[in-house]
């Protein structure tokens, strides 16, 4: 590590991390999510809102800090929790400038590498978003920040801060438990001795234990029974399974090999997607030179690209699939983001060398290389600002919101609404815009919204049993309609097409466009009219086979939904052009719902 820098250095570099955070944030503001997004943003937004518990393992600070945004007097409550995102996206790039300068001693490169992670794809869709993962990478800037300033001061509140962050750390995303011996190994390659201080190590634990009591909020919010409280979290029993992450079962790292090996191919077909192609070279040689000259940041930097990224991959049971890949780009970010720190290493190191190259040159010479050199490298975080706007730009996104709010509103009045999970990223869309709109905003009051996880337990009468998950997919379809009892003379709506196949009563539903009423048989279906709701839905024509996973399974359950609410009006050439826009945007063809509508067409035209 080289000798502090003076005052002056010092407050240069502040106020140059100040100006890439307000460039950063003046970007991010303009293409800010005005309203709710895909996945699980609509979760995130909610339980900010009602101070409730998410998805494993609760996340309760980012819940806690999102509450915090809920109270800024200006736009939505969606908006307002988005833009907790940008804040920590934009924290997350000022952060990466100081640190990427402290390493390579050069502002321009740091400057322009910092604005280059920025303007990345994955990194700048994560920061107009309601999601954890910009404020996982702002901690974890934080904390490498704080091992830096160690190793450069000596002192041990340095490592006592540390220590309390990075158990802060674990109360946004367990994930990063992964770096504790990254974290472990860098401190003791700086100062072997410590291991001897057991004074220090004993206070360390102490506030790394304090930053975790965060996770008490999740025991508060349980025994209160929050009004957004996942799968019923009731007891300190279902707290710890639910920060273990228990229900996901997911740790398996002698599982899948195979296909774990697709998921690191395409992590690296991820950097070469959203980079450019020499990135992957450019970056080895920075970590190498860094090996060389720094060896301590070498192996921190190393171990966090590595734990991020196949540490990950071979942990979890998962192989390739089409909606893991596209899941796990998040989590990569840390990856990323050390990435970015190596390629501005080896850049540095060629600006050195062209300067001593063309040292004994004319003056004339050096100073138009510099310029231009330096003009390739600002036109770096150009070209990905430039390219990568439209894609990012979410500032007029309003496809999921116009959907389900056109959904609850498509419903008869004092209606019963079952939704059914798919284990898909649109299933997931599904679920928590609905729970947004029921907890949220209040749509649709007059409406019972029935979810597999009995959402709305403090709400809706009819609760489905614990023995319904040990069921098959299928199978539990079938036992919805044990339930129906309860239901009585309310009008009765699901989010799939009820077949005679998928019961055995004799059960048939009729679709709106939206959603599918359910009649006690199909010649009562057949008998009946079910007004179409026609309302538009802002960005349904921008979807297309470039869209991303989850906002194509969404508008393809859409024209599946179209393509039966046509059959069942005798238009068929309109039916069979709503199946193929659908088909052509389902991300897995043959899914069960392509199969579900071929049932319900057979049953739909069998007495024709």
């Amino acid at each position: 590590m080289k000798n502090p820098l003076p005052v002056s250095q010092s407050r240069k570099n502040f106020l140059l991390a100040c100006l890439v955070f307000v460039l950063v944030m003046s970007v991010y503001l303009f293409t800010l999510a005005p309203s709710i997004t895909m996945e699980d943003s609509s979760e995130l937004i909610t339980a900010a809102y009602t101070l409730g518990i998410p998805h494993p393992p609760g996340f309760p600070l980012y819940v806690l800090l999102g509450k915090l945004f809920t109270f800024i007097p200006l736009g939505t409550i969606a908006w307002r929790v988005n833009l907790m995102s940008a804040v920590f996206g934009a924290l997350t790039v000022a952060l990466l400038f100081i640190i990427t300068n402290k390493i390579i001693i050069n502002r321009l490169v740091a400057f322009s590498f910092s604005l280059f992670l920025a303007f990345s794809s994955i990194f700048w869709s994560q920061s107009v978003i309601a999601e954890v993962y910009t404020l996982n990478t702002f901690l974890l800037t934080l904390l490498v920040l704080l091992l830096l300033a160690w190793q450069e001061k000596r002192k041990d509140g340095f490592l006592l801060w540390f220590a309390f962050f990075y158990g802060l750390s674990l109360t946004n995303h367990t994930m990063m438990i992964l770096l504790a011996p990254v974290f472990a190994l860098y401190i003791l390659v700086i100062d072997r001795k410590i291991i001897k201080r057991w004074p220090l190590i004993l206070k360390m634990f102490l506030l790394f234990c304090l930053g975790l009591t965060v996770y008490f909020y999740l025991f508060l919010r349980a025994w209160q029974r929050a009004v957004y409280n996942w799968g019923l979290i009731s007891n300190w029993h279902h707290v710890l399974a639910h920060i273990m992450r228990r229900q996901y079962s997911d740790f398996s790292p002698l599982t899948n090999a195979y296909g774990k090996v697709g998921l690191v191919i395409s992590f690296f077909f991820d950097i070469y997607q959203q980079f450019f192609l020499p990135t992957l070279l450019l970056a080895l040689g920075g970590a190498v030179y860094l090996y060389k000259k720094n060896r301590s940041f070498f192996v921190l930097s190393m171990g966090i690209f590595l734990f991020n990224s196949l540490g990950i991959i071979y942990l979890r049971k998962y192989g390739w699939a089409l909606g893991i890949d596209y899941t796990y780009r998040v989590y990569y970010l840390p990856a990323f983001l050390v990435l970015t720190i190596w390629l501005s290493a080896i850049v540095a190191y060629l600006y050195d060398f062209l300067r001593q190259a063309f040292k004994a040159k004319k003056v004339i010479i050096f100073r138009i290389v510099q310029v231009l050199f330096f003009l390739v490298l600002l036109s770096l975080p150009v070209s990905f600002l430039v390219a990568n706007y439209s894609d990012c730009d979410l500032s007029d996104f309003w496809f999921n919101y116009d959907y389900f709010n056109n959904l609850l509103e498509s419903l008869e009045p004092n209606s019963v609404y079952f939704t059914a999970y798919d284990g898909s990223l649109q299933g997931d869309t599904e679920l928590f815009s609905l729970i947004y709109f029921k907890m949220v905003e209040n749509v649709r009051p007059d409406v019972d919204v029935v979810t597999e996880q009995n959402f709305f337990y403090k709400t809706v009468f009819m609760q489905v049993p614990k023995e319904y998950f040990a069921l098959t997919f299928e199978n539990r379809r079938k036992e919805i309609f044990n339930l129906l009892s309860e239901v009585k003379d309310r009008p009765f709506y699901t989010n799939y097409a009820i077949t005679l196949a998928n019961n055995d009563l004799g059960w048939f539903s009729l679709a709106n466009g939206y959603a599918y009423k359910m009649y006690p048989s199909l010649e009562a279906a057949k008998q009946a009219s079910l007004p179409f709701y026609a309302h538009s839905i802002r960005n349904l024509d921008e979807v297309d086979d470039y869209s991303d996973y989850p906002t194509a399974g969404l508008a393809a359950h859409y024209y599946y939904n179209l393509a039966a609410y046509y059959l069942t009006q005798g238009d068929k050439n309109r039916s069979q052009h709503n199946l193929i826009r659908a088909f052509n945007l389902d991300t897995a063809p043959f899914s069960h719902e392509y199969l579900r509508f071929l049932d319900y067409r057979v049953n739909w035209l069998s007495k024709d």
